[in-house]
């Protein structure tokens, strides 16, 4: 099933792999650089059904730094442009999303840090302000826009992040969202400035261009989004209009909480776990993704340790997804889907879920055990 073609609302995606987003930090002050080019291009080339781009920023005073792209202003579609282009003409097929993103709560050093409550985050140990309703409304708006220069900028569909404890996955969280408006407390409130976010959209862009979503179907916290809740806003989010639901898991709060019990903060990201396979599960997220994709009609995505191509075959066939994310295997590996398309090179990935990309991520998205690889292999000659 890996190869055959399935359709995302109206785009058709070549095959079953998607390369799920992750910060690349190759953008400058924003704009497409010729590092992030050739960075997609690569992805492209390696034969990936749809690309998600890395996170970017729908307002300026929301960006994690300079190294994120930004859709905040008409400004940057020429270079965004210039990045679809790239992979149209490369990738035989190939198609790209943009990924939308809010940092809310989670950037340590950040002046604006906001959330829809005043809840202590452990992570950057400080407490965000509570959004105002305008603030509401002007984010709305600025993520809405976003979605309209995406379009103009040649993507063929765009995916909000509202997991892993950012802005809207803030918002969608009972943990998080302690609200007494019309924006928090019930699931329908606390699901509210997405559909918002949804019908705002549709009226710049119409309802053919796909809007996909990515959320927690699992906080790994204490009164935060469980699977009950997670269905929930999966039934809203695909009756709405969603073309498609990603399914993680974690906030990093929770990473915070695991750095204090174990001492290694990088064991335990929740949607990045390491030794897949040993210390942990592989396709951790897939028992979630299968229990919602059970009562929704939009294609569901499923994203963690998915480190083989027998193991993403099954997924498939027992429908627990439609489409298998790779991100940290398309890092050490950008050519994976080709590689088992063309059944070369095992069926297995070369990624060993070290977390050494993450940590190095500031300093642009690479495999740094690659790297040390080809040092070696240097001095060998």
């Amino acid at each position: 099933m890996y190869a055959t073609p399935k359709k995302i609302k109206n785009v058709e995606i070549k095959n079953r792999f998607v390369r799920s987003a992750t910060f690349e930090a190759r953008a400058s002050d924003g704009h497409v650089s010729d590092r992030l080019i050739n960075f997609y291009k690569a992805l492209a080339e390696g034969g990936t059904g749809l690309i998600v781009t890395g996170v970017s920023a729908v307002q300026e005073k929301a960006r994690t730094n300079e190294k994120q792209m930004g859709i905040f202003d008409d400004r940057f579609i020429p270079g965004l442009k210039r990045l679809t282009d790239t992979v149209h003409k490369y990738g035989e097929g190939c198609k790209i999303a943009i990924q939308l993103h809010h940092y809310g709560r989670q950037s340590p050093m950040a002046k604006y840090l906001v959330a829809p409550s005043p809840v202590y985050d452990d992570f950057v140990q400080k407490t965000p302000r509570a959004m105002t309703i305008a603030e509401i409304q002007e984010t709305i708006e600025a993520f809405a826009q976003g979605i309209r220069r995406a379009k103009e900028a040649g993507f063929d569909a765009v995916q909000l992040h509202a997991a892993h404890g950012w802005l809207l996955s803030g918002f969608l969280s009972p943990y998080t969202n302690i609200r007494t408006d019309e924006y928090g407390g019930n699931t329908e409130n606390r699901v509210r400035i997405v559909e918002e976010i949804y019908k705002r959209a549709i009226e710049l862009v119409g309802t053919d261009f796909p809007i996909m979503i990515k959320y927690n179907a699992d906080d790994y916290m204490e009164g935060g989004m469980d699977l009950t809740e997670a269905k929930k806003i999966g039934i809203r989010l695909s009756k709405l209009g969603f073309a498609a639901l990603e399914i993680s898991g974690g906030m990093w709060s929770a990473l915070k909480r695991s750095e204090e019990e174990l001492g290694w903060k990088i064991a335990l990201i929740p949607e990045s776990r390491i030794k897949v396979g040993t210390i942990n599960e592989p396709a951790y997220n897939a028992p979630n993704a299968r229990e919602i994709k059970k009562v929704v009609d939009v294609p569901v995505i499923t994203i963690g340790g998915i480190n083989s191509l027998e193991l993403a075959e099954s997924i498939l066939k027992e429908e627990s997804a439609d489409f298998i994310a790779l991100s940290r295997p398309l890092i050490r590996e950008p050519n994976l889907p080709n590689r088992w398309l063309k059944g070369e090179g095992g069926s297995g990935v070369e990624c060993i879920y070290c977390n050494a990309c993450i940590q190095g991520m500031r300093k642009g998205t690479h495999c740094v055990v690659l790297e040390k690889e080809d040092r070696k292999a240097k001095r060998k000659l």
